[in-house]
């Protein structure tokens, strides 16, 4: 099969290797596609520590099952699944257990069901468990806040509020549920919430930019005894935080992120079941789709970020 191996900072190579061996309960996949993750740059850009080169990528894969283990039963060859995975998506099949394996409606498009993310951002919102009425901001509305905001909104949190410096994400988040949005460099954002809210902070604040700057933005959006979830991926540098005012406004700080191969499993249920009831809306969010040939092309914008950028994949059903 054909597999695209990073094979040093910024060059994938497209090779020949042999297709993953199954064990009794695994399932070989024909790829269809494979989201391109913001937390996979630092590996193509050789800014990661510790990375080895050559190595095999991708860890938002769906397609359709090709073979399957002596103890599989739930899954036969033809069957459209997403699944959730840990890298190897890049290639033209991947294996994974069939525990982590997640059946797709014959109409849901491969490239809007990326297992990965929609776990991880469906479960970003469950471990704030929002109530219904409680307002929510999201700080920073790419590709993972805009599913954030959709499933908030599922929730029925009210208002949603997107904040967010790019005028053209921020009528994408307007486009998929959020209430209001805001670009705190033409705002006055304590002005602007003590209109919209009772008492002019927020309920739930979900900082999911990754960045210092969002981080001590989001603390500021919340009402004593709110919660502070950190949902973004915070790489590189420490990051530094006011306690003395975490402390005094008694926040819950939420880490918005689950390890545990149960919890996600848990999240990839929940946010299957949102996109094929048409609570989430992903058609609008891949802006960008390339072949397996094209993946170094593909990670360079993910990279730069247009304004019109919000997801990459590598599509594989063009081939």
């Amino acid at each position: 099969m054909k597999a695209a191996i990073l094979q040093a900072p910024r060059k994938f190579t497209i090779e020949d290797i042999d297709l993953p061996v199954l064990n009794d309960d695994e399932v070989l996949v024909r790829t269809k596609a494979c989201g391109i993750c913001s937390s996979e740059l630092p590996q193509w850009k050789g800014t990661a520590s510790g990375v080895e080169y050559p190595r095999l990528i991708g860890h938002e894969p769906s397609g359709v099952v090709e073979a399957v283990g002596r103890e599989v039963t739930d899954y036969s060859a033809g069957d459209r699944v997403t699944a959730w995975s840990e890298g190897g998506g890049f290639a033209e099949y991947f294996k994974s257990k069939a525990k982590y394996l997640h059946p797709l409606k014959e109409e849901t498009p491969f490239h809007e069901a990326l297992g990965e993310p929609l776990a991880c951002a469906v479960n970003g919102m469950l471990k704030a468990s929002p109530e219904k009425g409680e307002s929510v901001a999201i700080v920073g509305t790419g590709y993972m806040g805009l599913l954030m905001i959709q499933a908030f909104r599922a929730q029925g949190c009210d208002p949603v509020i997107a904040i967010d410096t790019r005028e053209e994400m921020l009528s994408v988040a307007l486009e998929h549920g959020a209430h209001f949005a805001i670009n705190p460099q033409h705002n006055d954002l304590n002005k602007t919430l003590n209109k919209l809210l009772s008492n002019a902070k927020v309920d739930i604040g979900v900082e999911a930019a990754g960045l210092q700057e969002t981080l001590d933005l989001t603390a500021g959006l919340v009402r004593m005894e709110g919660k502070l979830e950190i949902f973004g991926f915070h790489q590189g540098t420490p990051r530094s935080v006011d306690l003395g005012y975490w402390n005094w406004m008694a926040f819950d700080i939420i880490n918005g992120h689950s390890r545990s191969d149960y919890k996600y499993m848990d999240g990839l249920r929940t946010a299957i079941e949102l996109l094929e009831n048409g609570d989430l809306n992903c058609s609008r969010l891949i802006t960008h789709k390339f072949s397996l040939n094209d993946i170094n092309a593909a990670f360079t914008e993910a990279e730069k970020k247009n304004p019109e950028f919000i997801k990459a994949v590598i599509d594989f059903e063009s081939a």
